[in-house]
């Protein structure tokens, strides 16, 4: 659950252009607006597109699916929901999934994400929605390349790079494995989350996760694309511990300033997020207050599917 950085100045919530409507949340907030900039923003894009049918009420999400629906306002323009974590700040597995998803609903059918690579440019606000804004860098018989940034009213909160492939035959080579030694998912315990997942965590002595057992709470089916976007969303949870293994104020996070930089996902095999998938952790080391961690994803059966890696910043907070 890494924040994106220190907490930005609020700007003032002087607009209401466009305005959608959530749930009343426990604390009594009901509003979901956008704000000025980004407000005018859509505007826009809904007057260039003159698109008639577009739905810009945003209900707060109540689970991935619904976090995963986005609003067209353009042929490569879309709005997204958040959830309510109680953070106040975006969960940023949350903006890669949504960026993805953005991205594969602009490719042509059948093309299936392979790779991403994301930087997370400011902290996001879970109180607003989010615009994401994709182009078309390439499209090819067997790839084709986007790009995608995920603005606010303060401005862009993350920048995307996706590549998708058009399945082929080749050769089928195995080089990493899940540990023997592994412990399974029903030798650890559930942790609680405000996330749409369950995990189940081997933690080090200072809390951090070694290995994390992980699943979605509902069901994408067989589709390559959604449950490639649901895993970006798991991918988030514990890489930013694992950066920062090592450093001496780990765990005292009352005087470690931390903050994820940027994120990568390769997809090697399909997988579901329905079963469970082990995520084993290394961290690779710091240095310039930054650390890198490696996750290496399996299913259940042991076969590694997918790759994910973070920097994250680490420092003493001044």
């Amino acid at each position: 659950m890494p924040p994106w950085g220190e907490k930005n100045r609020r700007e003032s919530t002087t607009q209401k252009t466009v305005e959608g409507s959530r749930p009343t949340r426990v604390d009594g907030e009901v509003s979901f607006v956008c704000k000025k900039h980004l407000s005018q923003r859509v505007i826009d894009l809904l007057e260039s597109w003159q698109a008639q049918s577009v739905t810009l009420e945003l209900p707060l999400a109540t689970d991935l699916h619904t976090l995963l629906t986005l609003d067209a306002v353009s042929p490569d323009a879309f709005l997204a929901p958040s959830a309510h974590t109680g953070w106040g700040r975006i969960y940023g597995g949350q903006a890669i999934a949504q960026a993805l998803r953005a991205a594969a609903l602009t490719v042509n059918d059948g093309q299936i994400p392979h790779s991403m690579h994301a930087y997370y440019v400011r902290q996001g606000d879970e109180a607003a929605p989010v615009l994401y804004e994709v182009q078309r860098i390439r499209d090819g018989r067997s790839f084709s390349t986007r790009q995608v940034v995920a603005s606010q009213s303060g401005g862009a909160i993350l920048n995307c790079i996706a590549s998708f492939h058009t399945p082929e035959e080749s050769e089928e080579r195995e080089a990493t494995f899940l540990p023997s030694d592994a412990p399974q998912s029903d030798d650890l315990e559930d942790e609680e989350t405000p996330l749409f997942f369950q995990t189940r965590a081997q933690r080090d002595n200072h809390g951090m996760a070694t290995l994390a057992w992980m699943r979605a709470n509902e069901s994408f089916g067989d589709d390559p694309v959604m449950n490639a976007c649901a895993l970006a969303y798991l991918s988030d949870e514990h890489l930013l511990g694992a950066a920062l293994t090592g450093h001496s104020l780990i765990g005292d996070f009352e005087k470690l300033m931390t903050a994820s930089l940027d994120h990568v996902l390769w997809f090697h095999r399909p997988l579901r997020v329905d079963d469970w998938l082990c995520f084993t952790l290394d961290g690779q080391g710091m240095s310039d207050a930054r650390g890198l961690s490696i996750a290496r994803v399996f299913d259940r059966a042991g076969t590694h599917v997918a790759t994910a890696a973070q920097e994250a910043l680490g420092r003493p907070r001044r």
